[in-house]
């Protein structure tokens, strides 16, 4: 944890650091659903101060990773079936209006990443690489709320995408790839209205995708914990 002891300096990057961390523990169940997080405890194991540490839970409790309980302390949070339907909710809106407002800003470069993107998600999905397509898929979907160019639209993306872009569905890798080529597509052609109901019914989709296999009793998030910020 050295590295993070030097970057002291840097706050903001050091709270990050910290909240990763922390938010990777709870998405892969090392930390489990009701467990306390123990400020002073993980202050010492990661090597910061508890004023990070109580910072980052902050941001996580927004985020609905971790629970605050008056003089109990901090706890993980429950990560059910209806909170992700209410993430990918918030999801659907406002990676439409990114796909609306990116036929105004995205450039040919830009686009020509896009495609490379939706090619290689292709790709891999074909080679059963699902953990490296997952982390690509996910900067597919940051790309585009990037080229949306509005600061306030991606601050509320930062709370939702935890949740609503980290959790993987087994849809059919060709329907994908014909999706986010579609949007693309809009995108390039300056079809505002096309991109935005292509990018919401990708959304929408992956939302009924989460809500047909969590009818299943033994239903559990799979998670892609690589972090994209």
């Amino acid at each position: 944890m050295n590295a993070m002891r030097d970057l002291n300096y840097q706050s903001p990057t050091l709270r990050r650091h910290v909240r990763e961390e922390i938010q990777r523990r709870i998405l892969s169940g090392k930390c489990q659903p009701g467990e306390r997080l123990a400020q002073q405890s993980l202050a010492k194991e990661l090597g910061v101060g508890q004023g990070t540490i109580r910072e980052s839970l902050l941001e996580l409790e927004w985020l609905g990773l971790v629970e605050s309980v008056d003089r109990l302390g901090v706890f993980v949070g429950r990560l059910d079936t209806a909170h992700l339907a209410e993430a990918y909710e918030v999801r659907e809106y406002l990676e439409g209006l990114a796909a609306r407002r990116a036929c105004a800003y995205a450039s040919h470069s830009d686009l020509a990443v896009l495609e490379e993107m939706a090619e290689r998600i292709w790709a891999l999905s074909n080679a059963g690489k699902v953990e490296e397509m997952g982390a690509v898929d996910r900067a597919f979907h940051l790309q585009i709320m990037s080229l949306s160019r509005n600061r306030i639209l991606l601050r509320l993306a930062a709370g939702y995408r935890v949740l609503g872009m980290a959790v993987r569905t087994a849809r059919e890798p060709r329907q994908v790839h014909e999706e986010h080529t579609g949007i693309v597509d809009a995108i390039k052609r300056n079809l505002p209205d096309e991109a935005e109901k292509l990018a919401r019914q990708h959304v929408e989709e992956t939302r009924r995708t989460i809500a047909l296999e969590a009818e299943s009793d033994d239903y559990e998030p799979i998670w892609v914990l690589n972090s994209q910020d």
